[in-house]
């Protein structure tokens, strides 16, 4: 393929307005998450409202683990888009087609690993997680049929990547709205009528993962020849599959490690009983929405950076960070502020329980106010992901997020056992991981006048 090709104007984002191009790349993003988090809330309302609290409560902590063995996926995920957009960046369009289907090689051998891990260590592992019996008897049965849609997820999530990495944001959005149609079709048709309780909300989602691999995969095989797929060509490059470990392993590691952290608050969460544990499970539904612009300006802001490194726009990359730390915190704290003004509506729309609902509420009021920090936080993590730098900021996750919020909260809870001690262990250290990322991020050895960047000329124009 040829080297000399111009870069589609689709996909460029290394000319042009800034803010409008992190805009237009964000706003698919946001309506993606958006997509998938009204399934997700839909699918916690029918659950609590056809099956019950316990249900609810059950699902809750189904999810968290389901995340916690998906992430590290997810990570690697990651490297492979940085890497993609490098290449595109730098027009490397041969490097581009290897990373492709390395990609897609790695997507397919991980769906099949977490779907044997899935069925066999998930349920014990839920075990562990203090789950009472009486949420065990729904949890289980969730979350091996979920398992079973693993490969499409995998496929699913790493062909969005793929286009997103090539400035394509539209694309998956018009695909997850598909299936989310039909994935709250299914919910309300084997949770309601046919009476399948939660076993139906996980086949609904496992048939849904299932389309949206179906189109995206359609999709690649017709895509531009600079990243379009070809299934006899589907295998591990090497050198390229080092990269995407390079890059995607350590932001795996982290994904995984703060996920676990997770796991542990909630099992700690669960020895507050199951109303405690159902207003955690609403309240990480609404919380799920404050975090997807936080998610759609840090993968927009990584495949930004990736492309102008690559292309060796410096100047670029940090004028980039500053619009996007405006406009993510900015748009988090707009949303925060409906959230709070309009608490207990939205967390009755998930059970008539009076408890449960006040559960929900002090954590939200502990949370919220100050979830602008997390934002920024993220735009930072944005950044360096996209500038091929993962290994510290992991680092500084694990220490000053996980290890931080677990010392906090055994620490607390042996002298107070309120589950406020919990909620406040959030803003904590999103504060600390905040103040340290900020510092390696002005003064580390990643940035270009450290590492021997190659095109010095802009650094006399930057900060």
């Amino acid at each position: 393929m040829e080297e000399t090709r111009e870069i589609p104007l689709k996909g460029q984002m290394t000319e042009g307005k800034i803010g409008r191009q992190l805009l237009l790349f964000a706003l698919p993003l946001m309506f993606s998450n958006l997509c998938q988090q009204l399934y997700n809330t839909v699918d916690a309302v029918i659950v609590g409202r056809f099956v019950g609290a316990n249900a609810l409560a059950a699902v809750g902590a189904s999810s968290l683990l389901i995340t916690f063995m998906i992430y590290f996926f997810i990570g690697l995920s990651i490297g492979a888009s940085v890497l993609i957009s490098q290449f595109f960046g730098s027009r490397k369009y041969d490097k581009v087609q290897e990373a492709v289907h390395t990609a897609v090689a790695l997507s397919l051998a991980a769906g099949l690993a977490l779907t044997v891990l899935g069925l066999t260590l998930a349920p014990a592992m839920l075990r562990m997680m203090n789950i009472p019996e009486a949420g065990l008897a729904y949890a289980v049965p969730y979350i091996r049929i979920y398992f079973l849609g693993m490969i499409p997820m995998t496929l699913y999530n790493i062909g969005s990547g793929i286009l997103r990495a090539v400035g394509d944001s539209k694309t998956p959005l018009a695909c997850l709205v598909v299936t989310v149609v039909l994935n709250i079709g299914l919910d309300l048709l084997f949770v309601g009528p046919l009476g399948m309780g939660v076993a139906g909300a996980a086949l609904a989602t496992a048939f849904s993962q299932l389309a949206a691999a179906v189109l995206i995969v359609i999709i690649l095989l017709r895509a531009d020849p600079i990243y379009r797929l070809r299934l006899a060509k589907i295998r591990f490059h090497a050198q390229v599959f080092r990269d995407i470990v390079r890059i995607g392993l350590p932001a795996g590691l982290q994904s995984v490690l703060v996920c676990f952290s997770n796991v542990v608050v909630q099992s700690q969460i669960n020895t507050f009983g199951l109303e405690v544990m159902a207003g955690f499970t609403a309240y990480m539904k609404i919380d799920g929405f404050l975090f997807m612009p936080i998610d759609a300006f840090c993968l927009a802001i990584s495949n930004f950076v990736g492309q102008n490194m690559g292309a060796g726009r410096w100047e670029r990359v940090v004028k980039g960070k500053n619009v996007c730390l405006l406009l993510c915190v900015g748009v988090t704290i707009g949303l925060g502020a409906a959230i709070i003004l309009n608490a207990c509506l939205i967390l009755g729309m998930f059970t008539s329980d009076e408890t449960v609902v006040l559960n929900g509420m002090r954590q939200l009021y502990t949370v919220v106010p100050l979830y602008g920090i997390y934002a920024a936080d993220q735009v930072f993590v944005g950044v360096l992901r996209g500038a091929g730098a993962t290994v510290i900021p992991m680092i500084i996750t694990l220490l000053c997020m996980c290890g931080l919020r677990l010392g906090w909260i055994f620490t607390t809870l042996r002298f107070v056992h309120d589950a406020r001690m919990i909620y406040i262990s959030y803003p904590l250290t999103w504060i600390v991981t905040g103040a340290v990322l900020v510092l390696y991020y002005y003064k580390g050895s990643w940035r270009p006048e450290k590492a021997g960047f190659k095109n010095r000329k802009y650094l006399k124009r930057s900060c």
